[in-house]
């Protein structure tokens, strides 16, 4: 049986403490948790971050903008 992860996708407006586009392949989401910044709605995402050829960079945590994961 193998693990199945959501891997997001993220332009640079989309998350907060990181500049151009990222990917991510996530590990834990604090969905209960809600953070307001900027009168917008954000999630704590921990994961590891994912090189253009799918290579692992290292484990990297983001807030990502609500809206965009409807």
């Amino acid at each position: 049986m193998t693990d199945a992860f959501v891997i997001l996708t993220l332009a640079e407006n989309d998350y907060l403490y990181g500049t151009g586009t990222i990917t991510i392949r996530v590990r834990q989401m604090h969905s209960g948790e809600l953070i307001s910044y900027h009168d917008e709605t954000w999630y704590e995402i921990h994961g590891v971050q994912l090189g253009p050829t799918g290579r692992e960079l290292g484990e990297r945590t983001v807030l990502v903008r609500a809206a965009r994961l409807r």
